[in-house]
């Protein structure tokens, strides 16, 4: 009669912890917690259930907050996509020409460097795929750039396949850097000569070198 009570009062204090521990969940919750595992363990490896153990709960308890993997990588991309936007934009808030070019790509390569998950999660999905909203997102990433491409005199669709050859350029660099292909060379004083490369070719690519 009296084991009856407690075992009740078990249960009970057993649901109250699963409860609290499923009020702390939340969609925003789950996407950082993704965040910092893509930079420890890198994007295959981001499943539902690895990330639950993470959090310390079951593969379930995620899907109250996101309908799918696919569905919480692609948020993962996007979240991704506006941390870069916001880091070019400031970055190159109030510089023009090679000042500008030079502090955007530093912090382009810094960012891959520091996040190598995230980065390679922003690299995952074509620019023109079938995914309005990345797409659109993708084309809003490159704006600082265009922005900057402007004050070389380039403009409309010189500008965006400028700072497409530009995103490659620093990409195909990062990759090779953080592959080790690079570890013998001074990889800061290549990446700087390759960046003012960069810089003379869009300076003179419409005459506006000077």
């Amino acid at each position: 009669m009296t084991s009856q009570p407690a075992s009740a009062g078990g249960r009970s204090r057993a649901g109250t912890r699963s409860s609290a521990r499923s009020a702390k969940l939340s969609r925003e919750v789950i996407v950082n917690a993704a965040l910092t595992f893509l930079d420890r363990e890198g994007w295959d490896a981001l499943t539902i259930n690895a990330l639950a153990t993470q959090l310390g709960t079951k593969g379930p308890s995620l899907y109250n907050h996101v309908h799918s993997l696919e569905d919480l990588r692609r948020t993962v991309r996007m979240h991704v996509i506006d941390d870069i936007l916001q880091m070019l934009s400031t970055v190159g808030q109030g510089r023009t020409r090679d000042d500008a070019v030079m502090a955007m790509a530093s912090a382009y390569r810094s960012y891959a460097h520091h996040h190598p998950g995230r980065y390679s999660a922003f690299t995952r999905m074509p620019l023109e795929g079938d995914d309005p909203e990345f797409t659109a997102a993708s084309h809003a990433a490159a704006a600082p750039v265009i922005e900057v491409l402007a004050s070389y005199g380039l403009d409309g669709e010189d500008a965006y396949y400028a700072s497409l050859e530009f995103w490659a350029a620093l990409h195909g660099f990062v990759l090779l850097e953080m592959t080790g292909v690079m570890n013998e060379v001074d990889t800061d004083a290549v990446f700087t000569d390759m960046v003012l490369r960069l810089a003379v070719g869009m300076a003179h690519r419409n005459g506006a070198g000077g």
